[in-house]
């Protein structure tokens, strides 16, 4: 079974029993790196998800097994169950709040300790145990011994009081340590291999660098899910291969356990045998016969999993293959590729191929073997062209190679990097090639549209824009309708970072190269499709929503030749182009030709796929968010590289659906992504999202200082909406959680009126910003308007932020008539109202931002929600943990001493720091002594 359903199984069970009352106790042997990472937390989020109202705890197993060493009348038993309660007992009454409940539990934990025998004690903990369930309780226990001193016998008798209790115990042992244990409810399970979102997890707490979902996927894949070879992998590939910028090796690094494994099988084998495995593995399309004919042999039953297997997408090669290669000296390799490329006839692929393996390869095989690359990548068959063209880069210092095929292996590098998502290979690559002497106009027009793809996703440069744009104005006397899609693609890529001067020029010039060439009598219909396309955008540019809106509605017609190369990235681009343009139009207007256009992309490259997946998003985000369509988008991130999706635009999107139905700690995680994820340069405004999206999180938390910090210069530079494009809908949501804002930040009000013109007002976003801003006149018909408009939208999120924004603005006119509305008999009460219905469809759809929100809201009752950060803090409430964390580090500890002495994650000292950080009203450590001072925290 593949590791990460197996996993969703285990967790599945414990859900069900929890749900049922049930208690449960399942040893797990997992893949675990000791003091780094294991699937802990994996597990407990799988069970979360299931069972929404769990409590998860972590339990110390070390703590127990060291007990007895200050009290030697107590077995390991003794030791493992005192320590657990112990550790249950803190987390679940840590918080001042749970004062009743530690006065009640306080006695049952006092009986475990005192108890004189083991069954006494199994007894006091089972009524601990029955009276501390006053909700599903999920106990992890981590034992990351290699030699584990607990037996399954004894967690066994540990955990024989939870069957009648609402608890669950999983104990995490090293893999091979679990037995057969399936009465329930004792359970044993092994988790061998791993899936992509845990090989991220691995890898990222071994390197601590950022590791793009995608290139997990594709190390988990190589690896077959084994954790020995997915650390080998990750731990040989740079930190810009590991985030997906940067093209790795085709051929992946095995692990010292796996090249011995092979070894040992390889070792039982004939020679004649262990070369025809070899050879299997060396030829670019693995035929039998050729190697029965060349060695004498074929490899025997029984080592299926040795052979090699095709991809069924874009990855690196098996682990495996790389270890059977490695077993062959490189001089009997080299033997190998010379007698199998004497099998295939003159002038073939395979044979230059094999003389490439050789070191024997002619200039001819070269050419034959580029053009053979060049075919396989625009065709899309990226496995082929990716080994190839390794291959060729390996080799390119060899004797005899012309510094022009090598040149030109380096530009099909570029090309491939940019369909697989590796933009800054593809971006240094086509800049290279941009500065070749000799190219025609068509040629360098082809790499600057792929450099301008790639480069875009690094980081849009607004005066080298303007550069390329006069040298495709030059081209354009050559080649006009070709550079015309070049400034198309400039301006549609400037345009979704919100820049509009730019986009403008670049598009009329483009249309003043497609008409002359009209006139001319030269056009094709593929480039009267790209003046319709470029006069929609430059009317969109310019504001003239209506007449793009016609133009639209008149029909684009989106063909796509089925023998385009992968490389013509602006034909590709204009289908990208007109999807996000129909999506950007009044709901419900073109779903036809969002859907028509991407449904081109489909099965392309990687590159494209990841467009078609953002522009999806960003439909969803102006239809309403959804569960379903968050977690489809949050898989979408393992198979295709989102982060250059529409340069950023994806990621972001991403990381706002994880924000609205992910718990903070997922959230905060898909943040710190899309930060490392997005471009970073001074025109992009990709960081400003990522500091957006902070300020609503932390809003809804009850934090509002980061929202006037945010909005506040943002009004005063006048930064245009399209510029806030991805994240326009957290900042209604900031006015909506907090209307406050309208009058402590100056010009607010006037700046987000501004934005409100143009044609746009069918935007749900529109719609919310018009309640908000209403004056008395006009609110109820405006709210009643909204109101009845979501109900027929059928969006649980949708509804939420119109009832809590009708909510707001009922609070800022408590005397208004709401006669017409008839909800209820005045303002104040129609605002509880709507609160009130918000809170339950957030409930009821797991809307994990919103519920944060109506919580707070329901606690202020008719105060409303405020969270105005200029109020002076009140005596912070900050748990017994939170404190000695804070205390520790106002003594200049680092987390990781903090975690050391806490017997805690380091991550958990960070976040408990956070919450410390956000009591006291403070941003940064240094100012800690003086605020644990100032309220009298500080220890004597």
């Amino acid at each position: 079974m593949h590791a990460l359903d197996q996993r969703r199984l285990v967790a599945r069970e414990i859900a069900d029993r929890l749900s049922r009352g049930a208690g449960s106790f399942c040893l797990v042997a997992a893949p675990s790196v000791s003091g780094v990472w294991s699937l802990g937390p994996a597990l407990a989020a799988d069970v979360t998800d299931l069972q929404r109202d769990v409590r998860v705890i972590t339990v110390d197993a070390a703590m127990g097994v060291s007990l007895p060493l200050s009290r030697p009348e107590l077995s390991i038993d003794d030791a493992v169950l005192i320590a657990s309660v112990n550790q249950v007992f803190e987390s679940l009454c840590g918080d001042p709040g749970n004062a009743a409940l530690r006065k009640r539990l306080e006695p049952l934990r006092a009986a475990v300790q005192d108890a004189g025998t083991m069954p006494e004690r199994a007894a006091a903990a089972g009524a601990f145990a029955a009276a501390a369930c006053q909700q599903p309780v999920l106990v992890t226990i981590a034992v990351n011994e290699k030699h584990n001193r607990l037996s399954v016998a004894q967690m066994e008798r540990a955990a024989s009081f939870l069957a009648a209790t609402p608890l669950a115990v999983v104990v995490l042992v090293p893999e091979g340590s679990a037995t057969d244990c399936a009465v329930p409810p004792f359970f044993s399970t092994s988790i061998g291999r791993l899936g992509p979102d845990d090989a991220r997890d691995l890898i990222a707490a071994e390197t601590s660098a950022y590791v793009d979902p995608m290139v997990a996927a594709w190390i988990a894949r190589s690896a077959a899910g084994r954790i020995d070879d997915i650390r080998a992998v990750g731990s040989h590939l740079t930190g810009a291969e590991l985030a997906g910028r940067e093209l790795p090796r085709y051929e992946p690094t095995a692990s010292a356990q796996t090249r011995g494994e092979v070894a040992e099988r390889l070792g039982e084998l004939s020679p004649e045998q262990r070369d025809a495995l070899v050879a299997m593995h060396l030829q670019l399309v693995p035929n039998s016969a050729v190697v029965q004919d060349v060695v004498g042999a074929v490899p025997q039953p029984g080592l299926e999993e040795l052979l090699p297997a095709p991809e069924p997408g874009p990855a690196l090669s098996r682990v495996t293959a790389t270890a059977v290669v490695g077993t062959a000296p490189r001089e009997a390799v080299r033997d190998l590729h010379a007698a199998l490329a004497d099998a295939y006839g003159a002038d073939t692929l395979e044979r230059s191929w094999h003389r490439l393996g050789a070191q024997t390869a002619s200039a001819a095989d070269w050419e034959r073997l580029l053009r053979a690359a060049d075919a396989e990548l625009q065709r899309g068959s990226l496995n082929v062209a990716w080994r190839i063209i390794d291959a060729l880069l390996r080799n390119r210092t060899e004797p005899g190679v012309h510094p022009a095929q090598a040149a030109r292996t380096r530009l099909l590098q570029g090309q491939l990097a940019l369909q697989l998502g590796c933009t800054l290979t593809a971006a240094s690559r086509l800049l290279e090639a941009l500065g070749r002497p000799g190219m025609s106009s068509e040629e360098e027009l082809a790499v600057t549209a792929g450099y301008i793809a790639a480069r875009g996703c690094e980081g849009v440069s607004v005066s080298e824009d303007g550069r390329l744009a006069a040298r495709l104005t030059e081209l354009g006397a050559h080649s006009p309708a070709s550079a015309a899609r070049c400034l198309i693609l400039l301006a549609g890529q400037e345009r979704l970072v919100g820049e509009s001067d730019g986009p403008g020029a670049y598009l009329r010039a483009a249309i003043g190269l497609l008409e002359a060439n009209a006139l001319d009598g030269r056009s094709s219909p593929a480039d009267s499709d790209a003046l319709v396309l470029a006069r929609v955008l430059l009317a969109r540019v310019e504001g003239r929503y209506a007449e793009a809106a016609e133009e639209l509605g008149n029909g684009m017609p989106a063909e796509i030749p089925g023998d385009t190369a992968r490389s013509d990235i602006t034909v590709w681009a204009q289908a990208v182009i007109r999807a996000l343009l129909a999506a950007e139009d009044p709901l419900g207007e073109h779903p036809v030709v969002v859907e028509s256009s991407l449904c081109l992309l489909a099965g392309t490259s990687p590159f494209y796929e990841a467009q078609a997946v953002s522009v999806r998003a960003f439909l969803t985000s102006r239809l309403g968010w959804t569960r379903y369509a968050q977690e489809e988008l949050e898989g979408a991130c393992y198979r295709v590289p989102l982060r250059v999706g529409l340069v950023g635009l994806g990621m972001t999107l991403a990381a706002q659906g994880a924000m609205l139905f992910d718990d903070d700690t997922a959230a905060f995680a898909w943040r710190k992504t899309m930060a490392n994820a997005v471009p970073g340069s001074d025109t992009s405004p990709q960081q400003m999202w990522v500091s957006v999206l902070e300020a609503a999180a932390r809003l809804a938390a009850g934090d509002g200082l980061l929202a006037g910090l945010l909005l506040g210069p943002a009004v005063a530079a006048g930064m245009p909406r399209e510029r806030l494009r991805a994240v326009w809908s957290n900042i209604i949501d900031m006015v909506i959680i907090e209307p406050a804002l309208l009058e402590r930040v100056p010009g607010l009000a006037d700046w987000l009126k501004t934005q409100l013109g143009g044609g746009r007002r069918s935007d749900p976003n529109d719609r919310l910003l018009a309640v908000l801003l209403a004056n008395d006149d006009e609110a109820a018909s405006l709210v009643s308007g909204l109101v009845l408009e979501t109900v027929f939208s059928g969006n649980a999120v949708r509804q939420v932020r119109a009832d809590m924004a009708c909510a707001a603005r009922l609070r800022g006119s408590p005397g208004l008539d709401v006669t017409e509305l008839g909800i209820a008999a005045d303002a104040l009460a129609s605002a509880r109202a709507l609160e009130a219905r918000a809170a339950e469809f957030a409930a009821a759809d797991g809307v994990s931002f919103w519920q944060r929100v109506t919580d707070r809201a329901r606690q202020a009752g008719t105060q409303g929600v405020s969270a105005s950060a200029g109020t002076e803090l009140a005596e912070p409430e900050l748990t017994d943990t939170e404190l000695r964390v804070a205390r520790l580090a106002a003594q200049g500890r680092r987390n990781k001493e903090i975690a050391a002495e806490l017997y805690m994650a380091v991550r958990t000292v960070e976040l408990r720091l956070t919450g410390v950080y956000r009591a006291l009203g403070i941003s940064s450590r240094r100012d800690l002594p003086k605020a644990l001072a100032a309220h009298g925290l500080l220890e004597d």
